[in-house]
């Protein structure tokens, strides 16, 4: 597998917010940091979510080099680096990065590294019972999206 993406389609989410607990169960958040969350205005629902963006305006924007891109193309921060600035915050246009104030560094998804290393997916698309959160092979899943939107 080449590198990794995570995709939601935002037709099929219904708004039942099992992926932001289930990311939470399995990242141990409490409150406040939520690393993916569905907004909803329905019957619309929107799922924010970081996009692992290729080139990562968050990475761009982080001071300290605490946001890196491993070979998966999953978009890390190193918190034993990261100062809290939250330069990254700023810079997302997704609004995917979160801050938590524990520990007083960014958060976001890693697309649940240690899950992936299980040769498990993602906690979010796990339990999502439409099926709307899919993740894979970059390529695969942009030809997924295509064929997708051709659909309608």
């Amino acid at each position: 597998m080449g590198e990794i993406s995570l995709m939601f389609f935002r037709k099929d989410c219904m708004g039942c917010h099992a992926c932001e607990v289930a990311c939470k169960q399995e990242h141990g958040l409490g409150v406040g940091p939520r690393l993916v969350r569905v907004i909803e205005r329905a019957p619309v629902f929107t799922p924010i979510y970081c996009h692992h963006c290729a080139g990562a305006p968050c990475k761009e924007a982080c001071p300290v080099e605490a946001i890196f891109r491993n070979g998966k193309g999953i978009v890390w921060i190193d918190p034993e680096v990261c100062i809290g600035c939250k330069a990254c915050m700023e810079a997302c246009p997704f609004g995917a990065m979160q801050f938590d104030d524990e520990t007083e560094t960014a958060v976001k998804c890693d697309l649940c590294q240690d899950r992936l290393e299980k040769n498990l997916g993602p906690a979010c698309a796990s339990v999502c019972p439409t099926g709307c959160i899919v993740w894979g092979d970059s390529k695969t899943l942009s030809e997924e999206a295509v064929a997708r939107a051709m659909a309608l």
